[in-house]
């Protein structure tokens, strides 16, 4: 693949000569304006799993954050990946947090974002979502809003146009949010939801001490068809370096978390949908959360930092090790 064999370069010699937010942009527009011909890849039966009933080529697919403004989705799928998150949308275009509010931590392989959904808004979304039919099964929208009638609004827009919906209650970078993270909140959302499309629904979880919240939050969701979580988003952080203070982390360092909450939940939930986000740099990573019940996994940073045909080596892996069949 011609991108693979270039990105080690750029990403040395120039993508990170720019400040991150601006070498995101030069990426995300470049892959809007290629040729098709240059992304190319072939999935292997041995790597398809079936989610929500659904046969999806690749457990390997992009956590929410990388593609907010569905740009550069369909050029992911034909590199390996097997489904992409969409967002996170808000229902009207949003600037984010004032800048610089994304760093690289080169060192440790993560960053610290304080994004804050900066967004194009659900209609301009829309539009481009709309070109993408041939893969609309292997999309997932990510929606979020200050309130649970905007978060049915945008599930409302993009109803027809995806395979599901992930409902982001999670950032730690937008105020509000925390008033969803109990079981009632949870509840009323899905029903909602539920009372307007049949479309898979996940929910998006930030990263907390006490794992019981996870556990009662899943127990809330269990009642309904077509539900899960995905855990979880970027570690609340302080710093100085992101204009507004604080922010998230990302990358490398949260693996051994997202593993601890996974280990957690899956001898108690045996068969929720239970998506995995945050850590996975390699094989090895994604094989031990696998093996330890993830039914998918969601990649974001080791993609800057490894290169984009990160899924297509651990397909291949994953292909040559059976570990799904």
């Amino acid at each position: 693949m011609i991108l693979d064999l270039s990105y080690k370069y750029l990403i040395k010699k120039i993508l990170f000569l720019f400040p991150p937010e601006m070498a995101h942009i030069i990426v995300e527009n470049f892959l809007y304006f290629a040729p098709n011909f240059l992304f190319k890849n072939k999935f292997s039966k041995s790597t398809e799993i079936t989610l929500f009933e659904k046969k999806i080529p690749s457990p390997i697919g992009i956590a929410a954050g990388l593609d907010k403004n569905c740009k550069s989705t369909n050029k992911y799928l034909n590199m390996g990946y097997g489904f992409s998150v969409v967002g996170t949308v808000m229902k009207n275009p949003r600037k984010g947090n004032p800048k610089p509010r994304l760093i690289r931590l080169i060192n440790e392989k993560s960053l610290l974002n304080s994004l804050s959904f900066p967004s194009d808004g659900s209609k301009v979304i829309l539009k481009r979502l709309k070109r993408l039919k041939n893969v609309k099964d292997r999309i997932i929208v990510s929606v979020s809003g200050l309130n649970e009638d905007e978060i049915i609004q945008n599930i409302l827009v993009f109803k027809g146009h995806c395979f599901g919906f992930e409902i982001n209650i999670s950032s730690p970078n937008t105020k509000d949010l925390r008033k969803f993270i109990n079981p009632e909140s949870v509840h009323s959302i899905i029903t909602k939801a539920r009372n307007i499309t049949d479309a898979p629904v996940l929910i998006k979880l930030p990263r907390v001490k006490n794992l019981e919240i996870y556990e009662n939050i899943l127990k809330a969701i269990s009642k309904f068809n077509k539900t899960g979580i995905v855990i979880a988003n970027t570690k609340p952080i302080s710093d100085s370096r992101l204009k507004v203070g604080n922010g998230g982390k990302s990358g490398a360092p949260l693996f051994n978390e997202t593993l601890k909450i996974l280990d957690y939940l899956r001898p108690k939930f045996k068969d929720a949908v239970i998506i995995c986000s945050g850590g996975v740099s390699n094989f090895k990573d994604a094989k031990k959360l696998l093996e330890s019940g993830a039914n998918a996994i969601q990649v974001y940073s080791a993609l800057i930092y490894e290169g984009p045909g990160i899924a297509k080596k651990i397909n291949k892996q994953l292909k040559n090790s059976r570990l799904l069949n």
